[in-house]
Parts: structure tokens; sequence; C-alpha cells
């Protein structure tokens, strides 16, 4: 079986949507059903990059997270270009260091 399993990343997910600003203290979402929750958007990079992180440390998980989730992001241009990350900060690199956090605690665990 792989490192990460269902309840791996539910356990990920609980972490991580109790501190979303989009949630209540308890991690419930309160988004408009409209709004896209960027961890359910790259949710099968996310676990992939879970799967890949070698080392158990948080920047362990930040560079798998960065090598998976950016290499199919929408914001970046053809050539790579990200703008986000210069104009007004990333989305997805706003919850990475939470996902980190939460893996290495959970292997820890």
């Amino acid at each position: 079986m792989s490192k990460v399993d269902f309840q791996y990343i539910d356990d990920v997910k609980t972490i991580v949507c109790k501190q979303c600003s989009k949630s209540d203290k308890y991690g419930k979402c309160l988004a408009p059903p409209e709004t896209k929750c960027v961890l359910e958007t790259y949710l099968p990079q996310v676990t992939r990059a879970l799967e890949t992180a070698h080392g158990g440390k948080v920047d362990d998980y930040l560079l798998s997270l960065r090598t998976e989730v950016c290499s199919v992001c929408k914001e970046k241009t053809e050539n790579g270009y990200c703008y986000t990350s210069d104009s007004y900060g990333c989305p997805l690199e706003s919850f990475f260091r939470t996902v980190a956090d939460a893996a290495v605690s959970l292997d820890a665990a």
C-alpha cells in the first residue's frame, strides 16, 4: 500500500480546512458553493506530492508540493511563468505550508 491512503488525506484535509480563511473553527467550509477550493482542485497532485516526498521534513513536502502542483497550475503561462507570485501571491502557496506541516505531524504520530 502506498504511504498515503484515504484516511491520511482526510486527516490532512481536516487540519488544513480548520486553518482556511473560508471555514469556521471546526473546518466546515463557509465558501459559496460556486467557489472552487484550491485543495480540492489539486487534490490528486497534492496526494502524489505527499506520496513522493522523502525525508519527512517540512521542506521536503514543500518541494514536492511545488513540483507536483505548480507543474499543472492553471495560473502560469505556457512558458512556465507564474505571474500570481509576482502580482498578488500564489493561492496554492498559501496552503502548501499548512499541508506540509500536517503531513509531518501525521507522519510523526
